[in-house]
């Protein structure tokens, strides 16, 4: 990326001015929403509203044009109908305006009619220094300055993670999943029709931004594809870069031209680039969360080689399948390590990996031989099943009116469900919590929980998820262990070419 598109993007994920044109009093115009969520979100730098009919706007003075606004401006959000953009695009070039994002559709994905809107934009920005992102876009959010200048009212948390989306409504939908389960973001941006701005200009901006550990990509297409290659591969180098591409069928790659007016590009050809580059490649929209999350909070395994520690020993034969079907080893326990084990658990535990807690309600047994596995020297990562959140679940099945029924709740309730004992399962919650993150520490191997959700709770624990991971199932924990070994491997191969 040249030094100067580089300063560009700045002022678009961290503007210290922001002028909406088109913003507007009526509820349920794009004009009203995009300036609520910016204001709501709490961003601290200068605001401007451009409506020529308009006196004041969120009671702060509406100017007739950008040009009439009495400062720099580093981002425009225009909100007005496709027809008018181009114009709107000219002014903000004669102002000096660094960047702009069209929020509009009704271009290429359209028409060859809105196909040359988008060169009518190019043209009128032509010469100046300004940038632009989309059209066809839901806006951009920043952490680290609180800007939420988007279309739906979502409220991502700050994280590590940078997302990249040709779907503004899979990315903001993303980003609210990511709220409710504790991950964060450090930027996103819904990427549109890419008149001006690419995908690639998005990755390697969030290649050198400091506040971003993790890159997330949903593509369905690929422009100025030579680029993306060399520098996704350059990029994976230092970060990991998570993708789910879209548009792999004859119906897909139809809806993609539709929506984003993306060229697809041909799935084999595409799996040659994730190989070439160390990409990451999610397989559905639960995975891009599943692995994203991994990669912000977790240790990179050194090797396959995984121990299992499991409440009740059904789940640990799913988990070894599990293993086995995304090419990881359940390791074999050295005869040092099961007479540790033994001294911990109950005489009739039978020694092995997956290690059978055989349902022990003694929770110090839980902590023990997870310690005994972590620090084996023989495991490179370990899957914990059922220990952490299953207190707090138990919890909301106990509460539950849909799994209870009124004899149930008038036994138990009282007698079980009161304030000390909810107290003490949260306690255990978070020292578990709390073991597995000082493990990882200073192990410096990944620790992956799975907590089996009962009744479809979501516990507290569970939305605490920057730090320490869980999985709902032992498949998924293993496929997102698998795909941290895969970027192990790809690291490791670019240091032995080297």
């Amino acid at each position: 990326m040249s030094t100067e598109t580089s300063e560009q993007l700045k002022y678009m994920f961290e503007p210290r001015s922001v002028a909406v044109i088109g913003a507007s009093n009526t509820m349920g115009k794009w004009g009203y929403i995009v300036p609520a969520n910016i204001i709501a979100g709490g961003y601290t730098g200068k605001f401007y509203p451009v409506n020529p009919k308009a006196n004041d706007v969120f009671e702060r003075p509406a100017f007739k044009s950008v040009k009439d606004i009495p400062d720099e401006v580093d981002l425009a959000i225009i909100c007005i109908p496709a027809a008018a953009a181009p114009a709107a695009l000219g002014e903000c070039a004669e102002k000096g305006v660094k960047t702009a994002i069209v929020i509009s559709g009704g271009f290429g994905e359209v028409d060859a009619k809105g196909a040359q809107l988008e060169k009518d934009m190019l043209d009128a920005i032509k010469g100046s220094h300004l940038r632009l992102c989309g059209p066809n876009t839901m806006g951009i959010y920043s952490g680290p300055i609180s800007l939420h200048a988007l279309m739906p009212p979502v409220r991502p948390i700050q994280g590590k993670i940078a997302f990249a989306a040709q779907s503004g409504n899979l990315g903001t939908q993303l980003m609210s999943l990511g709220r409710a389960l504790g991950v964060g973001f450090s930027r996103f941006v819904c990427i549109g029709n890419e008149t001006d701005l690419k995908a690639v200009d998005y990755i390697e901006y969030f290649a050198d931004d400091p506040a971003t550990d993790v890159i997330l990509l949903y593509i369905e297409g690929l422009k100025d594809a030579r680029r993306f290659i060399e520098v996704a591969g350059r990029t994976s180098s230092r970060k990991p870069i998570v993708v789910l591409k879209a548009g792999k069928t004859e119906a897909g790659a139809k809806a993609a031209a539709s929506h984003s007016a993306a060229l697809a590009a041909d799935q084999t050809i595409f799996k040659g680039v994730l190989k070439q580059t160390g990409m990451i490649e999610a397989d559905t929209t639960e995975e891009m969360l599943d692995i994203t999350k991994a990669f912000a909070a977790v240790p990179l395994p050194k090797g396959r080689r995984v121990g299992v520690v499991t409440w009740g020993g059904g789940w640990g034969v799913v988990t070894a399948d599990a293993l086995a079907r995304y090419g990881l080893e359940l390791v074999e326990l050295p005869q040092g390590t099961l007479d540790e084990l033994a001294r911990v658990l109950p005489e009739y535990w039978s020694p092995g990996n997956p290690v059978d807690l055989v349902a022990a309600l003694d929770m110090s047994i839980h902590f023990k031989c997870l310690e005994i596995v972590a620090r084996c020297p023989v495991v490179d990562s370990v899957i914990s099943l059922g220990t952490m959140g299953a207190t707090s679940s138990f919890q909301a099945f106990a509460l539950d009116r849909q799994v209870m029924d009124d004899v149930m709740r008038e036994h138990i309730k009282p007698k079980v469900i009161n304030s000390d004992f909810l107290k003490q399962l949260q306690r255990t919650d978070e020292a578990y919590r709390d073991e597995v993150f000082d493990l990882m520490q200073e192990t410096q191997k990944p620790i992956m929980a799975v907590s089996l959700p009962t009744a479809g709770a979501t516990s507290p624990m569970l939305a605490r998820q920057h730090e320490v991971v869980i999985y709902p199932s032992p498949e998924r924990g293993a496929k997102t262990l698998a795909a941290l070994y895969e970027y192990r491997e790809f690291l490791e191969q670019k240091v032995s070419l080297v």
